[in-house]
């Protein structure tokens, strides 16, 4: 053999090595900088996501609902942990379906007995043909697999709008307790003025003189309790929003309530809940189990793998030609079949299901409005009518020097009784209508695929 057929040799049998050197993806360290994203973080009550909506979003003037809401689908820790998973299925649909790397195979011999040619070389290359056509139901697989996470996360996306909205509308019930309890500790304080200088001038009980004392005490116990209850709720928005719990924001009472949701029957209202993104998760699910089930079909079907190769024995080259096909008698990917069909089925009873649990909501959610509605309706058509009358007269008797002390307690007690009960009424009805928007008002366009919220500060 010349020296130049051997270095085109020595070539060719390198070749391999230099293309899968080439192949290779080279490793970068990348290890998280702790102080620089807690300075992050810290700053991020002062970044304004960029926002299509017509209104202007501007937190140096407090943040309501609406805001909250946006800063809650930019920053919300578990949303963008469901984004950044949905990067890994994103990686995996757009790799899936490849054919497998060719294999490159060398047999050595040597014969010890003294002979002029005791070396045996043969190289083959392994190639293996998909001949069942799984690399593209692969493709589909992965891909509907990815579709069914984004679908995922804008269901994640949708539920934390509502999430939040309820909170900011608990938070905005105790800003308005709190407002109406001041009110009525200013009334206290100055009818027990006018307590004190009666039980001086001798014009009064001391034991009458002392409900007020204790209803005075009562009032700044129950102050202390709805300033606890809106600083939890405060720390629970900030959470919920992705902020820092000692963030410099404000909340501001006042925003866009939810359109009324209207009242469905029959179809409507298949057709609605039908929208809601659980059910399109539980439909996406479904098809890729559909897809998976068909793969596993596909892949009973063996791959025919080649090897054409090269080989020197007795002084003489030779050429090689390998087949292998495997036999699906033994295995035939049984199992995984069988596991195939068990979770298509699974995944088909947990898109009835969904639509059985869905449909319940709904109707829970319309029996609560409609309760709430009528026990407020009952409140401010009879109730408080006359509370207000009751406490004008009581106040009408005291302006005039009768002063019945204990009705007019009871006239203040009551009046506020029923403020605050009304107060809670009006909780109740905002959370099953905020409950029957998140059943059938999330757009369509949101409830198939995962919205991109803006800023990319939240990566």
């Amino acid at each position: 053999m010349s020296f130049a057929s051997q270095r085109v040799r020595y070539r060719i049998t390198h070749l391999p090595f230099v293309l899968a050197a080439a192949a290779c993806t080279a490793y970068a360290p990348d290890p998280p900088d702790l102080e620089a994203h807690l300075a992050a973080f810290r700053e991020r009550a002062r970044t304004a996501p960029e926002s299509s909506a017509p209104r202007a979003f501007d937190l140096a003037d407090g943040i309501d609902a609406d805001e909250a809401e946006l800063l809650a689908l930019t920053f919300n820790r578990d949303l963008r942990r469901a984004r950044l998973a949905a990067k890994v299925t994103l990686a995996t649909a757009e790799n899936a379906g490849r054919f497998s790397d060719p294999t490159l195979g060398v047999d050595l011999a040597r014969i010890l007995q003294s002979t002029p040619e005791p070396w045996k070389a043969f190289g083959s290359l392994g190639i293996t043909l998909p001949l069942s056509g799984r690399l593209e139901l692969e493709r589909e697989r992965a891909g509907l697999g990815h579709a069914a996470t984004l679908t995922r996360v804008a269901a994640q996306e949708w539920s934390t709008r509502l999430t939040v909205r309820r909170v900011f509308a608990e938070w905005e019930a105790i800003a308005t307790k709190r407002a109406e309890s001041a009110a009525y500790a200013a009334q206290i304080d100055e009818v027990l003025g006018v307590v004190e200088r009666m039980e001086q001038a001798g014009g009064m009980p001391r034991a009458e003189a002392r409900l007020f004392r204790i209803e005075a005490a009562n009032v700044a116990a129950r102050r202390a309790a709805l300033e606890s209850n809106a600083v939890q709720l405060e720390l629970e928005l900030r959470e919920r929003m992705g902020l820092h719990p000692d963030a410099p924001v404000a909340f501001v009472p006042g925003h866009a309530e939810p359109p009324p949701a209207p009242s469905f029957d029959g179809a409507a209202a298949t057709a609605a809940l039908r929208r809601h993104p659980e059910f399109q998760v539980a439909l996406a699910e479904h098809a890729s189990a559909e897809k998976q089930l068909e793969l596993e079909l596909r892949r009973q079907y063996p791959d025919l793998r080649i090897g054409p190769g090269l080989g020197r024995e007795d002084g003489e080259d030779q050429v090689l030609l390998g087949l292998e096909l495997p036999l699906p008698f033994l295995d035939g990917n049984r199992r995984a079949i069988a596991e195939a069909f068990a979770s298509r089925d699974l995944a088909r009873a947990q898109v009835e299901m969904t639509q059985e649990e869905l449909l319940v909501r709904w109707r829970g959610a319309e029996q609560r409005l409609a309760a709430a509605r009528r026990q407020h309706l009952a409140l401010a058509s009879s109730i408080l009518p006359l509370v207000e009358a009751q406490y004008a007269d009581a106040r009408h008797l005291a302006q005039l020097g009768e002063v019945n002390t204990l009705v007019l307690l009871e006239s203040l007690k009551r009046r506020q009784d029923a403020e605050l009960q009304r107060i809670d009424l009006l909780l109740a009805e905002a959370r099953a209508a905020i409950d029957l928007h998140e059943l059938v008002g999330c757009p369509a366009e949101a409830a198939a695929t995962a919205a991109t919220p803006p800023g990319s500060a939240a990566e």
